[in-house]
């Protein structure tokens, strides 16, 4: 038996079709490639950034790590359990969990309600927006422990932007988590301060009403002032006495200097006896009778503010130390490059775009003319070419029936 010659061969006619259709592809490459270029343009262009962040203390380089960038958090404890003896163990859990963080849902949320890009990628939801939002920033971790945090805007800006403000957001969550003992401690210590303090107002609060109904500003001082004006009361009353009993054996009780002396001492008398008994409105010491049960009073709301402020002075104290020792245990990022615009845009690509399309429209032109080629060589084969025909012509034939029906009637 002969061998074929190349022209006849199907890979001799597929070329010999390329060559004969060679002008058809040239042109709608050409198209493709202009209409690619001109969609191209038409596209929003977006720019990246990136920034660079560690969490101090920590550093990792297994699987569970790279999971949690990934934001796979159910696989991080997967990880570890089949990973057991195998796989290299984290070398903290700090770095995880911050890297889960930054790449959560509820991060991302924050950063699509502020930017408004619900409304920028005309989302109908939340899931939505996520998963466009999703392809346009990313959280990656090296082995080496370095987190690299990257992000997509309309600008350069809003992209260095919205990697700040990632960053931002995800150390702001990191506060919130109650992940050491020393920030459930704090916690706790928070809220019993918050009690001491309420304690503390509400004893000021008995001292003020106390001060308010007694007029006692200050007791010892008060009470103090208040014996030697007796004394001097009474000083006054045993001289006007002397006097007055001293004028009883020369004047007449109706003369005009004995009653002088008489009204004095009178005068002395009720004014000694309304000051250790009722008091006046003219006085500003208390009754000399009640002062006993003020201070007794005022004594006890002294020791009942010292208590409290010594308690609250003291969990002050202890919440400080708290805060220092989480601020050393928990977990934060720490920025060691900041956000960084990239130069050239990140979408879209023209020249990379052009080419794509222009390649695609390529390869289908050929895998069609390919297609064609072998269509013809099953028709144009007398075992299989007769059968083809007739199964076409039988389906014609039933479409040619169905016309000329609705055409009668």
């Amino acid at each position: 038996m002969a061998e074929k010659s190349l022209s006849e061969k199907f890979t001799g006619k597929v070329v010999r079709q390329i060559a004969l259709n060679a002008k058809r592809i040239i042109i709608l490459c050409f198209i493709v490639a202009t209409l690619s270029s001109v969609w191209a343009l038409t596209r929003t262009p977006r720019w990246g950034a990136w920034a660079a962040a560690i969490v101090p203390g920590s550093t990792s380089n297994s699987l569970s790590s790279v999971a949690g960038a990934l934001g796979l958090g159910d696989a991080v404890g997967a990880a570890g359990e089949i990973g057991a003896g195998i796989l290299p163990q984290p070398a903290g859990v700090d770095i995880t969990l911050a890297t889960q963080i930054l790449g959560s849902r509820r991060v991302q949320e924050r950063i699509i309600l502020k930017y408004d890009l619900i409304s920028r990628y005309r989302s109908v939801s939340m899931e939505r927006a996520l998963k466009k939002f999703g392809e346009q920033c990313s959280t990656t971790l090296s082995p080496e422990g370095i987190i690299i945090v990257t992000a997509q805007g309309i600008s350069r800006t809003e992209a260095a932007s919205m990697v700040n403000d990632i960053i931002q957001f995800a150390n702001e969550e990191l506060s919130t988590l109650v992940t050491s003992r020393a920030r459930r401690s704090r916690i706790q210590t928070e809220y019993t301060l918050s009690l001491a303090h309420d304690s503390l107002e509400a004893s000021r609060d008995a001292m003020e009403r106390f001060r308010t109904r007694t007029g006692l500003v200050f007791p010892e001082e008060q009470a103090s002032g208040m014996m030697d004006v007796m004394a001097g009361i009474e000083s006054e009353m045993v001289s006007a006495g002397a006097v007055l009993q001293g004028l009883s054996g020369n004047l007449s009780q109706r003369s005009a200097i004995y009653s002088q002396a008489n009204a004095q001492y009178r005068y002395l008398e009720n004014a000694l006896r309304i000051r250790s008994t009722t008091g006046d409105s003219l006085s500003i010491f208390p009754v000399m009778d009640s002062m006993p049960s003020y201070l007794r009073e005022y004594e006890a709301l002294v020791v009942d503010i010292e208590t409290r402020s010594a308690v609250y002075l003291l969990l002050r104290q202890e919440l400080e130390s708290l805060r220092i020792e989480e601020s050393m245990t928990s977990p934060s990022i720490e920025i060691i490059v900041p956000p960084t615009p990239e130069y050239l845009r990140a979408y879209p690509k023209r020249a990379v775009m052009v080419i794509t399309y222009t390649a695609v429209a390529f390869i289908l032109c050929l895998i069609w003319i390919v297609f064609l080629t072998w269509f013809r060589s099953v028709l144009d084969s007398p075992d299989s070419g007769p059968f083809v025909r007739s199964t076409f012509q039988d389906v014609r034939s039933q479409f040619r029936r169905q016309a000329n029906g609705s055409a009668k009637k």
